[in-house]
């Protein structure tokens, strides 16, 4: 399928109001030529997925490092050189609603960093590997577009300097959406696209904790807000925060509490039975 036109078959009322325009992937190597876009008259996405390059439009050039992205106005020609081997997303939105709210997002800031950085990339990762199936599905691809379009334009620019540098930043995001599917580090540096040891060294480095230690800390906040709740089976409250096994919850659970599951659900101050629907547990 071309990637040009995946939207071919989209409901004419949605296309009205976002529309992918153009959606696709570029590998530059360290040495070569620029590649050139000529004057687009679409708010478009510049998304380095590794490597860094330098985009240069008539009025200036701007050098984005790795983890850096990039929304570029409309009606302007660019530039980009390779300073390594590169490669990168390029998406090209048209329609009035994708106009209108990435118009604001040009005013409040353009550069995607950090966890916005990791957010866009989980989008456009999903759109790539859909487009690439011989017969993808056109509800999907529309889904998908417009939660890339919701986080290109909720996107925040932080005014004060951050906690933790973006790539630590982004692993306490992952943990702390994901920690029911994380029973490891190493799943964790893999999303990052760093090694193991290299994100355990920085996280002690500027969290004073390991990245297992600090996740353990999410699964057993989580475990004590569904034993105040009143939840009995310790099996359920085990999966749902991630833990292999009830044998092995009581185990972590009994270390970092010092009490057991039971023990602290016994003494907490106001029990309130949560009603589950049947289909949780079908």
């Amino acid at each position: 399928m071309n990637q040009n036109s995946f939207f071919c078959s989209m409901n004419p009322e949605i296309k009205h109001q976002f529309f992918i325009e153009h959606f696709f992937t570029k590998k530059l190597g360290e040495g070569e030529k620029p590649f050139y876009f000529p004057m687009i008259e679409h708010i478009s996405l510049l998304f380095p997925l590794k490597g860094s390059l330098v985009l240069s439009s008539p009025s200036n050039d701007i050098t984005l490092q790795k983890e850096h992205a990039i929304l570029l106005p409309s009606n302007i020609s660019y530039e980009i050189t390779p300073l390594e081997n590169t490669t990168f997303f390029y998406v090209a939105f048209s329609g009035t609603l994708a106009t209108s709210l990435l118009k604001n997002t040009l005013k409040n800031g353009n550069f995607f960093i950090g966890t916005d950085y990791f957010t866009i990339k989980k989008d456009l990762v999903q759109l790539s590997s859909l487009l690439s199936s011989k017969s993808p599905n056109i509800d999907d691809l529309s889904i998908l577009s417009f939660s890339l379009l919701m986080h290109l334009s909720g996107h925040t620019v932080l005014q004060e300097e951050p906690l933790y540098p973006p790539i630590i930043a982004s692993a306490i995001q992952i943990m702390e959406e994901n920690y029911t599917y994380l029973y490891g580090i190493e799943d964790l540096a893999t999303q990052l696209e760093m090694s193991k040891n290299h994100l355990i060294r920085l996280f002690h480095e500027y969290v004073g904790i390991s990245p297992l230690q600090y996740l353990t800390s999410i699964k057993i906040r989580n475990a004590k807000l569904l034993l105040e709740s009143g939840e009995s089976s310790l099996e359920l409250i085990a999966v749902s925060c991630g833990f292999s096994g009830s044998d092995y919850f009581r185990k972590v659970f009994k270390k970092e509490t010092g009490l057991s599951p039971r023990q602290f659900q016994k003494q907490s101050p106001s029990i309130k039975k949560t009603q589950l629907p049947n289909e949780m547990f079908l």
